[in-house]
């Protein structure tokens, strides 16, 4: 399945919509968001990631993903058989606005159905991070590789991101 997403801060996610608590605050600040987001990722219902630009982005998913520029694999919980793929903006509105509920209506063609459970999910970015002037191939962007069961650690951050995830 190839989803598009647009990306406006250079951050991905994933995410369990069932599980996933957005709120934090109307005046949230970046620490309190990251320490959300890392208490999210512990409760494995959040993967954060980022991309390396912002514009809009190809993500497949489905596997097994060639070589790319880099990978980083982790563990999110489905609790109902869905998963969502998002951006920043949407995590952000969530955070702010109690009323905000993932998947926002314009937003429900990037969720995946998935088996109930955990599972592990490898990002593999197959355009380069470091070259923000390249022209985009006819292929994905990311590829996405969702395998059942979980063992891998939570993340501790976003992938990518400083400090590391």
């Amino acid at each position: 399945m190839l989803f598009e997403v647009t990306d406006d801060s250079g951050f991905l996610a994933l995410i369990d919509p069932e599980a996933y608590a957005g709120f934090v605050a109307p005046d949230w600040d970046y620490d309190s968001l990251i320490a959300h987001f890392r208490a999210a990722m512990a409760a494995r219902t959040l993967l954060i990631w980022q991309t390396g630009a912002e514009g809009e982005w190809r993500v497949e998913v489905g596997g097994p993903a060639p070589a790319g520029f880099r990978r980083t694999a982790g563990a999110i919980h489905s609790r109902a058989g869905r998963l969502h793929l998002l951006n920043y903006e949407s995590l952000t509105m969530a955070a702010q606005f109690p009323d905000v509920t993932l998947p926002e209506p314009h937003l429900k063609h990037l969720v995946l159905t998935v088996e109930p459970g955990d599972h592990t999910v490898e990002v593999v970015q197959l355009t380069d991070p470091d070259d923000l002037d390249a022209e985009p191939g006819p292929g994905p962007d990311f590829v996405l590789t969702l395998t059942p069961g979980a063992t891998l650690p939570p993340w501790t951050g976003p992938a990518w991101s400083e400090p590391a995830g």
